[in-house]
């Protein structure tokens, strides 16, 4: 049997569901797909939708004793992706056994304002279990609504990352 450019899109779309690289809707065929006329054909993906895996929405990685924690999106403004990013920030508290957390913003542009509720639970769990939290690389819009906010008075942001990791080890006045 000859196979059509219909079953070659078939053959090379599939995989691509399998990774959760886009969806199509169950009515598409696989001969629309190639602007030709649609008679009674099954669609081109039979089978049920698979869902695209959540990646993680932060990484984290140990450095001299202290928990870096960085950001895997530029803009956090999805509802379901501030409640992921919320949830993972909130478990990788347990993970700073030193009791240091340096949350980095880099490549983050704009965040909502229910992300900035999370981190302000994150401040308050990081209390809680006497854990030393400091931001860093924090862009010019996120810090504009620090600063409107007035949580640049509450949270201790450095401007690099080496210069924040640095002043975790440094004492106050009096040693």
């Amino acid at each position: 049997m000859k196979k059509s450019s219909a079953d070659a899109i078939r053959l090379i779309a599939f995989p691509r569901r399998l990774l959760g690289v886009g969806e199509l809707p169950a009515a598409v065929s696989a001969d629309n797909l190639l602007g030709e006329t649609v008679t009674g054909r099954e669609p081109a993906f039979p089978f049920p939708i698979l869902r695209k895996h959540c990646m993680s929405a932060i990484t984290t990685q140990v450095v001299n004793d202290i928990l870096l924690v960085g950001f895997t999106d530029s803009k956090i403004l999805d509802s379901q992706r501030i409640e992921q990013v919320g949830r993972e920030l909130q478990e990788s508290v347990p993970q700073a056994v030193h009791k240091k957390m340096l949350l980095n913003f880099r490549g983050v542009s704009f965040m909502s304002s229910a992300m900035i509720t999370k981190l302000v639970m994150l401040n308050k769990s990081c209390k809680a279990q006497g854990v030393g939290l400091k931001f860093c690389e924090v862009s010019p819009n996120v810090m504009e609504v620090f600063k409107i906010t007035k949580l640049n008075k509450l949270f201790d942001i450095q401007e690099g990352e080496e210069k924040a990791m640095a002043s975790f080890d440094k004492k106050g006045w009096f040693g």
